[in-house]
């Protein structure tokens, strides 16, 4: 058997629910990844409406090379650079 001690301590509501907080956000960010905030590629839908044009336009723009895409798998992705670089000569 082991021996346990309990110790008591007097603390106020307000320590007592940031410390709560904190070890509360120190086990969910052991179980998920801090993820960045910005993305390095969009999708077409994402594409499509932070250029407010519709998926047939970025078709036309891949195939013109207006917009080059990048597929990764059977997926179809726009490099943040390039939607970027096409937002700031549209507008």
């Amino acid at each position: 058997m082991t021996n346990s001690a309990i110790q008591l301590m007097q603390i106020d509501i307000e320590s007592f629910g940031q410390f709560i907080q904190k070890l509360v956000r120190e086990e969910l960010e052991k179980i998920i990844p801090v993820q960045s905030a910005e993305k390095e590629f969009y999708t077409r839908e994402e594409t499509a409406r932070l250029l407010n044009v519709s998926l047939t336009t970025l078709f036309h723009w891949n195939n013109d090379g207006t917009l080059k895409n990048t597929k990764i798998g059977n997926k179809v992705y726009y490099s943040k650079e390039e939607v970027f670089s096409k937002l700031k000569q549209v507008s």
